[in-house]
């Protein structure tokens, strides 16, 4: 990743960078594992100045409106600061804000993937390669949040209602419920599925889940009989190509030469099998709508 000159001496040795974003013309934010960086080119002058603010933070809001998104960032005792970008990139640094944070609070250990971070309303999630967190409120991020490790986790489910779902953890043998709408729910229960197969060493959730029995009986984990899922939710179909697509730049930070190679060539192969599986999927609706048209005939 590039990064200004100007910035270069002022990163230090341990300090990685987690993303770069274009927030504005000739405008980036560039977060690291410390710091978030406001770095402005100025055309005319043919200079270049930057802001910098600390990610050890008490909390972290973003208030936006229609025309700026203000972040502020909450120290505590020594007080809080903040900057202002346009509104319309709100999406665009919700997600290294909150990877930002989590590695300067400590939260995600050195060595952690983070894979997906969400931002529904006043619901944060985030799933890493180990753990399952958790944040609401108005707040973006705060110290005020509830994380379920993937080593005490058994089962992830959902429960559908109207148009609302709620995400289903048990973990160390009590139910956890996350209440969202249908299709994040189902969307984050995939990831999450995965993520904690993942972690217990099985090549997709349908493979661990055969299994949960005997690691229920074994005695590491307390047994819930019945199954507080049994016959509650919609079957979840086997993870997706797309739903497998995740942020893979920190683990070629992490990994070896052969493995940004492997991991290269599966991305490559996912998005190919996503584009196979729209197109799949417009063809069927187009098939639909002559079947339709002949049976009005």
């Amino acid at each position: 990743m590039d990064i200004p000159s100007l910035l270069s001496d002022s990163i230090g040795e341990e300090e990685k960078i987690v993303s770069r974003v274009l927030v504005a013309s000739g405008t980036h934010m560039i977060t690291t594992t410390e710091r978030v960086f406001i770095h402005r080119e100025e055309g005319i002058i043919n200079s270049e100045i930057f802001e910098e603010y600390g990610l050890n933070v008490d909390q972290i809001s973003i208030f936006s409106d229609k025309r700026k998104a203000r972040v502020v960032l909450n120290y505590g005792l020594e007080g809080t600061r903040e900057f202002s970008l346009y509104a319309k990139y709100y999406d665009r640094i919700v997600d290294p804000l909150v990877r930002g944070v989590l590695k300067a609070t400590g939260v995600v250990e050195s060595g952690e993937l983070i894979r997906h971070v969400y931002r529904y309303g006043q619901l944060t999630i985030v799933l890493t390669d180990k753990q399952f967190l958790k944040h609401i409120g108005v707040a973006l991020w705060s110290r005020d949040y509830e994380n379920f490790n993937y080593e005490d986790v058994s089962r992830v489910d959902i429960e559908k209602g109207g148009v609302s779902a709620e995400i289903l953890i048990e973990y160390k043998g009590r139910m956890q419920r996350i209440k969202t709408d249908k299709e994040r729910a189902r969307l984050i229960c995939v990831q999450a599925r995965n993520g904690l197969a993942l972690y217990k060493g099985y090549k997709d959730y349908q493979e661990y889940e055969k299994m949960v029995p005997s690691i229920l009986g074994d005695g590491t984990i307390d047994k819930i009989v019945p199954s507080v899922f049994a016959d509650s939710v919609d079957a979840i179909p086997k993870i997706t190509d797309e739903d497998q697509m995740i942020i893979a730049e920190e683990e070629l930070e992490t990994e070896g030469p052969s493995h940004i190679k492997t991991m290269a060539i599966q991305t490559k192969l996912l998005q190919l099998e996503a584009s196979i599986a729209a197109h799949r999927e417009d063809t069927e609706k187009k098939i639909k709508e002559i079947k339709d048209l002949l049976e009005g005939l």
